[in-house]
């Protein structure tokens, strides 16, 4: 009986683990305090930042007359720490939440600036 019990969590705890092993290209995640884990989708973050922030920022991020370049900002901030920017930013950079970007859009460009 004991070792029936012991087959039966251990094939539990191998069933629970093994998805998160699959990488194979599945979308990064974040989780963020209780939030549950999200999808981010850096690809997508590309052509929210192309819309609503290369004017300031650079197309590539190298900067602009108006706004900081943001290349290489992942080595001074943390993606929290970017999101927060853009969630409530300091001016001259426009508050583009909630009404010009989404929760989803703000954490899928903030995914992005982490590539540059």
């Amino acid at each position: 009986m004991r070792f029936r019990c012991a087959r039966v969590a251990l094939a539990l705890v191998t069933a629970l683990a093994l998805p998160g092993c699959a990488g194979g290209g599945a979308a990064k995640t974040r989780t963020t305090g209780a939030q549950a884990e999200v999808p981010v989708n850096a690809g997508r973050g590309r052509s929210i930042y192309l819309a609503q922030c290369s004017a300031c920022h650079g197309r590539d991020g190298t900067g602009g007359q108006i706004g900081p370049q943001l290349r290489n900002e992942h080595l001074k901030r943390t993606f929290a720490q970017v999101r927060d920017i853009v969630l409530d930013p300091e001016p001259p950079m426009p508050k583009l939440f909630p009404v010009r970007m989404s929760g989803a859009d703000v954490r899928d460009v903030s995914a992005y600036v982490e590539t540059l």
